[in-house]
């Protein structure tokens, strides 16, 4: 029955419909470990930030915290994120804050080479989480987002809900899988006319191979497609030295401006630094992110 019931979630989260998207800083989604392992996430984030990439993650293995902050981002451009998931016997409960914004951005009323002042774009989302295991294995959860836009004198407000599916120590305990729908939803009107959300609908896998002496090493893979555009492929390695250090690599086609990312976690006694490190082309700058948490 647990089988039927994965399959038949699976179906409903690929069925989801796209619509013509907006407010894509929605895509600019948090963690440093998701951007090393080029947010290759939907089988494998079962910390505080499963509260985007998967909301049936949140609370899997116990309680977490996490704050990250993305310096440097396209040309001044930051993220800033914080987040909590927390076990409840069956059950699991996450509360997050996402924050996108970039600064000093040149106000112009004509052509000219001259700017007339600045202004600020600012996008915040405050959501909450659950999860809940209905068999051995099989979780679901889903999430509600409260979205905001401020740019230069205008706002607006929205809604956004997500929904997950995990599948996880199949094979020995070898094996997750998932899949999310996020971003479902749209936004009021920023000046004139309202917008749809960048709906995503993602699948992905982790295999665990096993322990080889000092190293715990996990291959993964994720699809993903925004409404309105092309399908990406992300894949990732992530390798765990000695029980408390994680090298990582990831790479995700579809995009013009990146590919490769890279990073590294150091976690102990329960609390964990991640750190990523992402170049971009066709002269957009770096992205480097930092996140901090704990684990209980």
């Amino acid at each position: 029955m647990k089988n039927i019931f994965a399959a038949t979630a699976l179906v409903l989260i690929a069925s989801a419909a796209f619509a013509t998207p907006g407010s894509t800083w929605l895509e600019l989604g948090p963690g440093a470990r998701s951007s090393a392992l080029a947010e290759t996430m939907t089988a494998s984030a079962t910390g505080a930030t499963a509260n985007y990439w998967n909301p049936a993650g949140v609370g899997m293995y116990g309680n977490s915290i996490e704050a990250m902050y993305a310096d440097s981002w396209v040309e001044g451009a930051s993220i800033q994120y914080a987040a909590g998931a927390f076990e409840i016997g069956r059950i699991g409960f996450g509360v997050s804050a996402h924050y996108v914004g970039v600064g000093d951005l040149e106000l112009r009323d004509r052509p000219s080479a001259s700017p007339i002042g600045t202004y600020d774009a600012r996008n915040t989302a405050l959501g909450l989480s659950l999860a809940y295991e209905v068999a051995w294995g099989v979780r679901v959860g889903a999430g509600v987002r409260y979205l905001n836009e401020q740019i230069y004198v205008y706002d607006a407000n929205g809604w956004a809900a997500d929904f997950g599916l995990l599948r996880h120590d199949l094979f020995d305990h070898k094996l997750d899988v998932g899949a999310a729908v996020r971003h479902i939803g749209d936004m009021g009107a920023l000046r004139r006319e309202s917008e749809e959300l960048p709906t995503t609908v993602a699948a992905g896998v982790r295999y665990k191979p096993g322990i080889f002496g000092e190293f715990k090493p996990a291959l993964l893979a994720d699809v993903s497609k925004v409404s309105g555009y092309d399908v990406n492929l992300h894949v990732a390695a992530e390798v765990n030295v000695l029980g408390y250090i994680d090298l990582r690599a990831g790479y995700v086609s579809g995009y013009e401006g990146r590919g490769l990312s890279g990073g590294f976690g150091v976690t102990y006694k329960g609390i964990r630094f991640d750190f990523a490190y992402v170049p971009y082309q066709n002269d957009l700058g770096t992205e480097t992110r930092y996140s901090v948490g704990g684990e209980w």
